[in-house]
């Protein structure tokens, strides 16, 4: 496996192609590519804090692409910017426990999505059920998440507490 040698930071060609199907795939669902790139990296990286330089380095990436990226993975909540006491740069990492915020952050707007379908449906009392059937799928969806959701938390709390506890965390 040839590791790819860029300053600090160091890929091997295996782990960039990772990187960059990782960031195809964050793209499908809505994430831009740099950022997809910066955040599939910074889930692999060793270590796990990089600077803005080492991104633009081992990512062959502009300043201002990878600028960019943060500014975006930043106040979204998925990256972090941390500083170490006696140096001028900053470093980057991915935010701890992360995905189950993000997904939960998701999750807490399935109700709106129940609301505001229930109020289209009162607006179409009355028409023929082939105009709201496509209303109807989405409220029926979004109920059920609603209602199922918080058991599947519940779930995950339990299964990630018992893991802690078999690691002797």
């Amino acid at each position: 496996m040839e590791q790819v040698a860029r300053g600090r930071a160091a890929a091997t060609e295996e782990e960039l192609a990772f990187v960059e199907e990782a960031a195809i795939s964050l793209e499908r669902q809505g994430l831009f590519r740099m950022a997809g790139r910066v955040l599939a990296w910074l889930l692999i990286c060793d270590p796990a804090e990089q600077t803005a330089g080492d991104l633009v380095e081992v990512l062959q990436a502009s300043k201002g692409s990878v600028s960019a990226a943060t500014r975006f993975l930043v106040p979204s909540g998925m990256v972090e910017k941390i500083s170490r006491p006696g140096e001028r740069r900053d470093y980057y990492r991915i935010k701890e426990g992360v995905w189950p915020a993000l997904a939960k952050s998701q999750a807490e707007h399935y109700q709106s999505f129940v609301d505001i379908t229930e109020q289209g449906l009162r607006i179409l009392e009355g028409a023929p059920e082939r105009r709201k059937e496509r209303l109807l799928t989405m409220h029926d969806f979004y109920a059920w998440l609603a209602r199922e959701m918080p058991l599947l938390w519940k779930r995950w709390e339990e299964e990630q507490g018992a893991q802690s506890t078999d690691r002797g965390a």
